[in-house]
């Protein structure tokens, strides 16, 4: 498998590897439209991480069913979201 993207790491889900980060925000509302910014681009590429958002945080974890773990397609979400979290 190739590299995790900066600030991501890879972690064990239920038997499956994922690729996941936790984004600080100052509040619910940033942390919100942040996870709309980061569905708009999942649904653009019809592929849709398990997003998790709570006060001032938003955990995004990216891998495919199909495959069952991480492919060069997650990985390059996580660097997509990375950038919309720039």
């Amino acid at each position: 498998m190739e590299r995790a993207p900066q600030d991501w790491k890879k972690e064990l889900k239920s038997g499956v590897q994922v690729l996941t980060r936790t984004f600080q925000f100052d509040d619910f509302s940033q942390a919100m439209a942040f996870a709309t910014r980061v569905g708009e681009a999942a649904d653009a590429a019809d592929h849709h991480p398990e997003i998790t958002v709570s006060w001032g945080r938003v955990r995004v974890d990216w891998w495919s069913h199909d495959a069952k773990g991480v492919t060069s397609r997650d990985i390059s979400l996580a660097e997509t979201t990375n950038r919309l979290y720039s």
